[in-house]
Parts: structure tokens; C-alpha cells; sequence
């Protein structure tokens, strides 16, 4: 199942193929826009030095916008733009799309206005007018699915490509966040002492868990049958030219596609929601918060604290033994 020679030796090749994706993002796009994507795309790279990995999203995101935007499309839509419209906008789509799709517009939209302003296409101070999104510690209950959901959508997936459901069965498994998903490398399965390890994400730690029976034979259909023969070593790859690694917006997108089709009608749909039903199915189970942050790479308390919020029978046991407060 080894690949051949590692595509990191070429980076000229990923440069390439997000170059092009960047380009197909933009030729789908409406014709009266993509002149102005495409002037975008070429100002973030030059004059902001973005990285083209984050080009790609960011143009996505931008072209949603504007083809949300009234009249016939291009340069002369955006001289009517307001505040108001700008508003509307993103609180439709925060309706839609969860905590990090949501930050991923805000700024997409603070850079898209900004070039604007420079093209002196709109008002200077319009970029200001990005809503800002505010979160505050343990104000929320994690929103996970139940067991039986979890079910549900593994078996439906089973349908899909060898690829959908592998990503769907890594992640009920295993409880990890996507971008795991999507850094995971042919060299992280250990085939021989029956291994998977995940690397660190978003200042955590690697994670080495058990490769499980359905794990390893979904990974090796996949393997065998559909990815790509390519020489890049990311494990999940698109099915079209160029064979990208998939990203963390694809991830979601093949979660939420496979949730839609079990019939699963929680909020928000996504992997998280996966990740969530992991930890608290640990808890039901008796693991302490301690094990619980090991097995999801956490390397403080505090990130699964938020747990025991929704650990009913530990905080009944708790209230009933406060003393009673008397005035």
C-alpha cells in the first residue's frame, strides 16, 4: 500500500495543484465575478503574501458572497454595498453553518472589502462593518448524537464511496477533529503492530490509538480500490484532478452530505457533532475526565471540563450533598 516517491521533495507540485484549484473555484463561479475573484485571489497572494492553501478558502468564500449580492453581477454590484446588506448576509449564513465556517466568512469578507476599498470599489470603513463573533468559556452544552444516531450514520455511510465512509467511521471511532482527518499520512497507519496515530492539532498532543478491525479493512478498500495512485502521502485525496488532500470545509462537507442522507436532523451538522458523542459516550462509561482528555489529544482539564455539564448523575450527586443555604 506504500506510494512512491514523497511529494514533499516537490513542493512546486501542491503550489501548483492549489493554484489550480484556486482557478477551478474561480471558473465556476458567474461570469460577471470572475474577473474580480480572480484580481483577489492575485492581491492576497502579492500584496497580503497568503499562503495558497489559504487562498483557496478564502476565494471560495468570497465567491459565495458575491453571488449572493443583488443585480446583474461584477464591479458595478458592489457600489450600491452597505452595511445592511453585508449584515444580512452573514446572519443568513451564520444560520446555516456552524462556529468555524463561521469565522472562515468573517474573514474572508474583512479581506474581500479591504481589496475592494483599494480598487476604490467601495467605502473605505466598509470592512469595519463585518459582524464580529464573540464566544465566551463554558457558555454552551456540547451537542453530541446519540448512540443509536451515531449507528444510523455509520451503516448509511456504508454506502457511499470507500472514501466517505472511512472518514465517517475515523471520526465515530476515534473522536478526532477534522483537520486530524485531513492530516492524517500513509505513514501514520502501522499496519504490522496494528497502530493509528493522529498528529497534534490546535496546540494538543498526538494521539496513538488501536487500529481497529472495520478501521483497517475500510482503510485498506479505500487504499486498494479509490484513492488516487498519486505520489502526495495524504491519506484522503479528491476524487478530481488535481488530487488535492482533502481540506478541513471538504470533511464537513462529506459529513453533512452522509448525516442528510441517514435522515439525521441535529445542529450543527458536522464533525463535531461526532466528537462530541465520542466524549460522552467515555463518560457514560465511567472514564474520567483525565482519559478523556488523553484520548482527545487535550493536554489541559480544562478542555473537557465542559463535559461535566452534561453529566447529569455526577452533578445530581453533587447538589445533593451541598449544604443548604440559610438566610
Amino acid at each position: 500500500m506504500s506510494k512512491s516517491k514523497l511529494s514533499d521533495r516537490r513542493p512546486w507540485r501542491r503550489k501548483e495543484s492549489f493554484r489550480r484549484y484556486t482557478e477551478n473555484v474561480i471558473k465556476a463561479a458567474s461570469p460577471a465575478w470572475r474577473r474580480c475573484l480572480r484580481a483577489f485571489s492575485i492581491w492576497l497572494e502579492k500584496d497580503r503574501g497568503m499562503e495558497l492553501s489559504s487562498i483557496t478558502v478564502r476565494i471560495a468564500s468570497a465567491r459565495r458572497f458575491v453571488e449572493a449580492l443583488p443585480g446583474k453581477g461584477g464591479v458595478r454590484s458592489l457600489k450600491p454595498l452597505n452595511v445592511i446588506v453585508i449584515e444580512d448576509f452573514f446572519v443568513a449564513f451564520s444560520k446555516e453553518n456552524g462556529r468555524g465556517a463561521q469565522r472562515s466568512m468573517q474573514a474572508a469578507l474583512g479581506l474581500f472589502l479591504r481589496f475592494a476599498a483599494v480598487r476604490n470599489w467601495v467605502k473605505r470603513d466598509l470592512a469595519e462593518s463585518v459582524p464580529k463573533l464573540r464566544s465566551y468559556g463554558m457558555s454552551s452544552v456540547p451537542r453530541g448524537l446519540s448512540d443509536a444516531a451515531v449507528r444510523t450514520l455509520v451503516v448509511g455511510s456504508a454506502t457511499s464511496s470507500t472514501r466517505n465512509h472511512a472518514i465517517v467511521l475515523l471520526l465515530a471511532t476515534y473522536g478526532v477533529r477534522r483537520g486530524q482527518i485531513c492530516s492524517l499520512r500513509l505513514e501514520d497507519i502501522d499496519w504490522h503492530n496494528r497502530i493509528l496515530t493522529f498528529r497534534p492539532h490546535k496546540c494538543g498532543k498526538s494521539i496513538m490509538h488501536g487500529l481497529t478491525a472495520p478501521v483497517a479493512r475500510q482503510l485498506a478498500l479505500y487504499l486498494q480500490h479509490e484513492r488516487p495512485d498519486v505520489e502526495d502521502r495524504a491519506l484522503f485525496l479528491r476524487m478530481r484532478e488535481p488530487y488535492l488532500p482533502l481540506g478541513p470545509a471538504m470533511v464537513t462537507s462529506v459529513v453533512r452530505t452522509e448525516m442528510r442522507r441517514a435522515g439525521l436532523e441535529c445542529k450543527p451538522l458536522g464533525p463535531h457533532a461526532l466528537r462530541h458523542a465520542f466524549a460522552m459516550r467515555l463518560l457514560r462509561g465511567g472514564q474520567s475526565l483525565k482519559s478523556i482528555a488523553d484520548l482527545l489529544g487535550h493536554r489541559s482539564l480544562g478542555s473537557v471540563s465542559l463535559y461535566a455539564k452534561v453529566d447529569h448523575p455526577r452533578l445530581l450527586a453533587v447538589a445533593a450533598d451541598w449544604p443548604e443555604v440559610t438566610s
